[in-house]
């Protein structure tokens, strides 16, 4: 009975969707954020997905982000939306619901990854850097270790991005 327990209560912190986020940040700052977001469509409706979408959507765009959405069907009724986020970390909003830069100058941001909530639920955020083109930035940890993913986003971690 316990461990159902413990895989009731591990099913419901994954929260009402995930998100899987390809970033690819330049020397300069400019940032694309590929984004796939998956709801949990057993604990959520269409209609709440909507809304909290368009909110953090708003969000985002408030902040200087420019967005190009799309969605994935199935066959069940279900999708998962795709997002392109595009802007500079030198000139967007210092905090979203989904970040907060620390600092920012022309050598390196220090940033925080966020979790935001959806209901009572965390989002759970799973994080790949892209350094696949020339003239990319690093994002270390606080060892100082290069981060090319991250499993799951934990709030209380910082990130240097070194431009």
């Amino acid at each position: 009975m316990k461990f159902l327990g413990m895989i009731l209560s591990i099913a419901l912190l994954a929260g009402c969707w995930s998100q899987d986020e390809m970033l690819r940040i330049q020397k300069n700052g400019d940032t694309t954020m590929a984004i796939i977001v998956m709801p949990d469509w057993e604990f959520t409706t269409q209609e709440e997905v909507s809304s909290k979408a368009a909110s953090y959507e708003e969000e985002m765009r408030k902040a200087g982000w420019r967005i190009q959405k799309s969605s994935e069907s199935y066959s069940d009724g279900s999708y998962d939306l795709h997002y392109i986020l595009s802007g500079n970390l030198h000139k967007v909003g210092t905090k979203t619901s989904f970040y907060e830069i620390h600092s920012r100058n022309g050598r390196e941001i220090q940033i925080r990854f966020l979790t935001p909530r959806i209901d009572e639920e965390r989002v759970y955020r799973k994080l790949y850097f892209d350094y696949s083109i020339a003239n990319t930035a690093t994002v270390f940890d606080s060892n100082k270790s290069l981060v090319q993913e991250v499993g799951t986003v934990n709030e209380d971690d910082r990130y240097t991005i070194s431009l």
